[in-house]
């Protein structure tokens, strides 16, 4: 894939800033600099990009998914009842 095309599609998922949008703009950064069409420089600065994501990323969850979930891990509970 040209190395455009993983920059545009970074930016994309980069105009709305979610977990998950952020990870795939790691990800399509870093595919961007394995292309050997980019220049070192070009190629440093999506490596740098893609440390700045990451570094800035929120922190995982910590405890387990049910404390999580408004049902306080009461699988029948009906949350919307309070």
């Amino acid at each position: 894939m040209p190395a455009t095309s993983l920059l545009v599609a970074a930016l994309l998922m980069l105009r709305h800033p979610c977990t998950r949008n952020r990870t795939t703009a790691s990800l399509l950064l870093n595919r961007a600099a394995q292309n050997t069409a980019l220049s070192p420089a070009e190629r440093e600065a999506c490596l740098i990009l893609v440390d700045e994501l990451e570094s800035d990323a929120p922190p995982a969850p910590t405890g387990p998914a049910e404390k999580m979930r408004p049902n306080k891990g009461r699988p029948f509970h009906n949350a919307a009842a309070y």
